[in-house]
């Protein structure tokens, strides 16, 4: 059985193929020249699969492949026998044949088993990339690219600040306002603190962690094996288990699972960590929306103050970062309210949270949200009103 090798990330917006969506299986010998161009890699995720001439392909990649490049030869029974058996499983798969050597009589046949196309080999990368593209016409609408989903990144002012609890809570309230088809999923990058998973009382045999480790083998199996379902109606991918280092995250992974999760979801919230690395700015530059979580204290609002400066020196437009008010009825000396922290921020209050007198640190104790334990309150309506919003696209 062959190797699932690598995954190209794409260059630009997805416009042709999901992750999975387009595979490419031939010997190891001859993927050298597309690992060296972008041309495959700007048409969508592209899966390569390491397998001889007469060796099966996997059938994971077969099974979420649209169009299929596979080598031929000519001189073995088996690669015939391969394509044939194929394309009796799979009718509606566009296939390519790769060939080393043009010949005529051979390109008849392989014609009347279905093959839409034949490529060269080795591959040309520009030319295969065209050929992928004619061949996809059929069942693609390539007039406009695929849209990702919304992506939300949730921030905070600093430690401390509940950013874990209102992300929890939100996610919860979204998936009441979205359509029945449509899912909610939260995302936790936090590789060294995450705790959305306990929050909501489900554990993870595979987590971002194994998502970041798995190098070439990522594809769509291996990100939908780390989604986890939670009671609350959202999907959860959960923090490593174990404390990673920051700076061992790799953005080109990091951007191949938010790609593959956008597309599996109609809505994907990211919680990031405390200390910002390149891939969190590059996930926070990324999102639709950055929602920062800060309280009225002195030191939460200088943070913040400092935190947006950053996000706005790397491209993030003021415009996108949205602040969620936690705890604001602590107040020291003197009342300070949701203008106060708009016009110390210089950014929009969305939303502003009660402290609950306890009970949503108690509910998180148990595993469980503040509604579980304490019904309709200040805290889970302007929740409510926030993911109402979000949905709508009124913030």
């Amino acid at each position: 059985m062959g190797n699932m090798d690598n995954y190209f990330a794409p260059t630009t917006k997805v416009i042709l193929c999901r992750p999975g969506e387009l595979c490419i299986a031939a010997a190891s010998e001859n993927f050298a020249g597309l690992r060296q161009s972008t041309a495959i890699g700007s048409l969508g995720p592209a899966s390569l699969v390491e397998v001889e001439a007469g060796q099966a392909v996997p059938q994971a990649a077969l099974a979420a492949a649209r169009v299929l490049v596979v080598e031929v030869d000519p001189d073995q029974p088996a690669s015939l026998q391969r394509v044939r058996g194929i394309r009796s499983a799979y009718p509606d798969l566009k296939i390519i044949a790769a060939i080393a050597q043009t010949d005529l009589s051979l390109v008849k046949t392989l014609v009347r088993q279905g093959i839409c196309d034949v490529a060269e080999l080795p591959f040309q990368p520009e030319e295969l990339a065209a050929q992928i593209l004619e061949a996809a016409a059929d069942t693609l609408d390539l007039t406009e690219e695929q849209q990702l989903a919304p992506l939300y990144a949730i921030v905070r002012s600093v430690g401390g600040s509940g950013s874990t609890s209102v992300l929890t809570h939100l996610a919860a309230a979204m998936v009441a306002h979205v359509p029945a088809e449509q899912r909610v999923c939260v995302a936790d990058f936090d590789l060294q603190g995450g705790e959305v998973a306990a929050f909501v009382g489900v554990s993870a045999a595979v987590t971002m962690g194994t998502l970041l480790e798995a190098g070439d083998r990522l594809d769509d199996a291996v990100v939908s094996s780390a989604v986890l379902e939670s009671r609350y109606g959202f999907a959860v991918v959960a923090a490593p288990d174990t404390i990673m280092p920051l700076d061992f995250a790799d953005q080109e992974q990091i951007d191949a699972v938010l790609v593959s999760l956008r597309h599996k979801f109609a809505f994907v919230l990211v919680d990031l960590p405390a200390a910002w690395t390149n891939w969190s700015l590059a996930i926070a530059a990324s999102a639709e929306r950055v929602l920062m979580v800060t309280d009225s204290s002195i030191a939460s609002l200088r943070q913040g103050r400092r935190r947006i400066d950053l996000l706005e020196s790397v491209g993030v437009n003021r415009s996108k970062i949205k602040l969620v008010a936690n705890r604001t009825e602590r107040r020291l000396f003197r009342n300070i309210g949701t203008t106060d922290i708009s016009d110390a921020l210089q950014a929009d209050v969305v939303a502003a949270l009660g402290d609950e007198n306890g009970s949503l640190r108690a509910a998180q104790d148990q595993g469980v949200l503040l509604s579980d334990v304490g019904g309709k309150n200040a805290y889970t309506r302007a929740i409510d009103e926030l993911a109402r919003r979000l949905v709508a696209g009124e913030v």
